[in-house]
């Protein structure tokens, strides 16, 4: 016989806390509002309302709002994610210990009784109930089951989140799962060699527990900052990548810190993606990251911007800063891109000739900007248009090349400095150069 009031009181148990009030208060949403409700009127609580809601309305707003196959599902993730605030982790769930066992035995009675609770509206509201609703909660352990704690235990651990995915956004203060439809292989990167291998490197000493501090990617834009760091992160195995938005660097920090904290079981990169270091408040950061606090080992931050990080950040952690893309990085990538593609010998004048045509289309307006960005745009016609390779392969062989017009670059990259980072930058510039010689 199941006892709705003690099922009432292990929904209190597993994720009730006390208020300013002396009550206890469920979380927000009405999944909780629509479960606890439905406890108490199968139990009998009185309702101070002349049309009490029955059994059967509380399991069809459940049907309606979740759907009879993803309720319990639901139920099952927030009890996992409320047995892991008890700093238990998945592979624990199987031990004898009394807290596990205590709180699957609470997890194992909330469910038995929303089973009951269909099976009683069914029996005794049938003209009220959807048909649909029947089967609500139909796929939780039971305690007829064989072995029932062990099923729990395992149904609680098929609910690991990141186990299951790799990516998650950080939106409204939850972590949502999500799809990178467009990750490169790190193999398909092109020049910026040094870049390149500070990401293998960095990425490979989190994974291996040897570091955490942050990385602080810098460059002008279109240089490729958030492909790279998203494919490095990904071809690591065991990391989970986080991705924020901006403002949660200053707004709710600890609150994504905190979820993170609680599972040294897997480790995770949040990469804040696009920052403007000037505007930012950087009280949590400092605070968190190599001040009063420390992070936890297995959460590493990645920052990309397109300014360069102030000095009392850049201390906090591992400076990436790209070399400025001229007419020798394009050459770097273009011979990548014919490498890759399959030549095993590169003649240079094809190269010249490649770079020369890309820088010449820019003239034409074809492009808004020379980065590593257009350029690979520009390259990609040629893996798709076998004229245009044979085309560009004739004129390597005649006798006057062209090569890449190192003023445009030069002239360009001022251009772009100037209008980001004014004047004052480009007299520094200068100065820095003149002290050089």
């Amino acid at each position: 016989m199941i006892d709705f009031s003690s099922a009432r009181i292990a929904l209190d148990t597993l994720f009730a806390v006390p208020d300013s009030k002396g009550g206890l208060s469920l979380p927000e949403g009405r999944f909780f509002v629509l479960i606890s409700g439905l406890l108490d009127r199968v139990s009998g609580t009185p309702v101070d309302s002349s049309r009490p809601a029955a059994c059967a309305d509380y399991l069809n707003a459940l049907e309606l709002e979740f759907g009879s196959e993803n309720a319990g599902r639901v139920l099952l993730e927030e009890c996992f994610e409320a047995i892991i605030k008890h700093k238990i982790l998945p592979e624990q769930l199987s031990s004898q210990d009394e807290t596990v066992l205590f709180l699957l035995n609470s997890v194992l009675e909330l469910c038995a009784a929303l089973k009951e609770t269909v099976k009683f509206a069914v029996e005794e509201e049938r003209r009220k109930l959807l048909p649909s609703a029947e089967n609500l909660f139909a796929e939780l352990p039971a305690f007829e089951d064989d072995n029932p704690l062990e099923k729990m235990a395992q149904s609680l651990r098929d609910c690991d989140r990141f186990r299951s995915r790799r990516v998650f956004r950080w939106v409204g203060g939850k972590l949502v799962p999500s799809e990178l439809q467009s990750a490169k292989k790190t193999e398909s990167f092109f020049g910026f060699y040094g870049v390149r291998a500070i990401f293998q490197d960095h990425f490979n000493d989190f994974a291996m527990g040897r570091t955490n501090i942050p990385l602080l990617v810098y460059s002008l834009p279109g240089y490729g900052k958030t492909s790279m760091t998203v494919s490095y992160a990904m071809a690591v195995e065991n990391t989970v990548l986080v991705l924020p938005e901006p403002e949660a660097l200053e707004r709710s920090w600890d609150d994504l810190i905190a979820p993170l904290a609680r599972r040294p079981d897997h480790k995770f990169i949040i990469f804040f993606d696009d920052i403007d270091p000037r505007s930012v408040d950087w009280y949590n950061f400092r605070t968190n990251v190599g001040g009063a606090f420390s992070l936890p080992g297995n959460i590493m931050p990645v920052l990309s911007s397109n300014f360069e990080f102030p000095a009392s950040i850049l201390s906090r952690g591992r400076k990436v800063s790209y070399p400025v893309f001229d007419e020798l990085r394009c050459t770097e990538m273009i011979e990548d891109f014919l490498k890759d593609f399959g030549l095993k010998s590169l003649p240079p004048n094809l190269v010249s000739l490649i770079g020369a045509d890309y820088t010449e289309e820019f003239g034409q307006k074809k492009f808004s900007e020379l980065s590593p960005r257009t350029l690979i745009r520009y390259l990609s016609i040629y893996a798709q248009d076998r004229n245009k390779r044979r085309l560009i392969a004739e004129f390597a062989m005649g006798q006057m090349i062209t090569r890449p017009d190192a003023e445009l670059f030069y002239s360009f990259n001022i251009n772009l400095m100037r209008s980001l980072y004014g004047e004052e930058y480009i007299a520094r510039l200068r100065e820095e150069k003149l002290k050089n010689l």
